[in-house]
């Protein structure tokens, strides 16, 4: 976990088991863009060529998180940032709600966290 100016900042890297992971991680960042917009308190930062990037308002963590698909690795890499203590696990645990079900993809490492904080 990382701190800086108050702020809490994690990434988290979701590890994609199948041959075609460019397939599967596009999948995933379609369904979070698709699924964000009907979070509340959430909404889409425009113009993001990184992958999908979600504003959170301080009801609904207190921060953002990006999601996108590494170049040459099978993963995913996950950063996600809070203004408010206990913001970043509110963020995990709604974002792990919407990639529920994606097969190939280990979404173990974000479970964890929220298991355990």
């Amino acid at each position: 976990m990382q701190y800086y100016n108050k702020n809490i900042i994690l990434q988290f890297r979701f590890k994609i088991a199948a041959a075609d992971f460019k397939a599967v991680g596009t999948k995933a960042i379609e369904k979070l863009r698709e699924g964000a917009v009907s979070v509340p308190g959430w909404s889409l930062v425009p113009n993001n060529f990184e992958g999908v990037r979600v504003a959170c308002d301080a009801q609904s963590g207190d921060g953002w998180l990006l999601l996108r698909l590494s170049l040459h690795d099978p993963v995913l890499p996950l950063n996600i940032q809070s203004d408010s203590r206990g913001g970043v696990k509110i963020i995990a645990q709604k974002l792990l709600a919407l990639l529920d079900g994606i097969a190939d993809m280990d979404v173990s490492p974000v479970t964890k966290y929220v298991t355990s904080h």
